[in-house]
């Protein structure tokens, strides 16, 4: 379904999963955000699953806009990206466990450096790479710990560039 929103400068293009719930992407007709591509999901099923969804939907948006024109991906809160499925948070609390201790005034660049360094966001890379776009968390905010002071969730940015070689 695509659901374009003139009001906000916006246009959703989302998709209703085997379980009802959406996913979706949203492109902006805004002047600041017009590079931006944001994911949201509700979905109750695996983020395999939910990342075919994903496909689809990029495939119907590469007909109204190349892919490659969009310079970052904002996906929300890493515990709630892909909604029940919280892979990806599993990932980072992980990795920071194996990590350094990281210090609270860096927390945000050392989170951001822990995720890439340990790919924990590789099926969207691979999703991405089909489309022949690079991806990369370039940023983090808000991260959040657990009680034993270890990193779980953040609201995640990434960039995306034009690939030379597919994988």
């Amino acid at each position: 379904m695509v659901k374009p929103n003139p009001q906000y400068g916006e246009t959703v293009y989302s998709l209703i999963g085997s379980d009802s719930k959406k996913i979706s992407f949203t492109v902006y007709q805004t002047e600041i955000n017009e590079k931006v591509l944001r994911f949201r999901s509700d979905s109750t099923l695996p983020l395999k699953e939910q990342l075919q969804m994903a496909a689809i939907i990029l495939d119907r948006i590469k007909k109204d806009l190349p892919l490659n024109s969009f310079k970052t991906l904002s996906i929300g809160r890493l515990v709630l990206a892909f909604g029940t499925d919280d892979t990806f948070s599993r990932r980072l609390t992980a990795a920071a466990r194996s990590a350094s201790p990281i210090p609270f005034a860096r927390i945000n660049n050392a989170v951001r450096d822990i995720a890439n360094r340990d790919m924990i966001y590789l099926e969207l890379r691979d999703l991405f790479a089909k489309y022949g776009i690079a991806i990369k968390i370039s940023a983090v905010e808000k991260v959040l710990v657990n009680e034993d002071g270890v990193p779980y969730d953040c609201i995640t940015w990434f960039s995306l560039t034009e690939q030379k070689d597919r994988i």
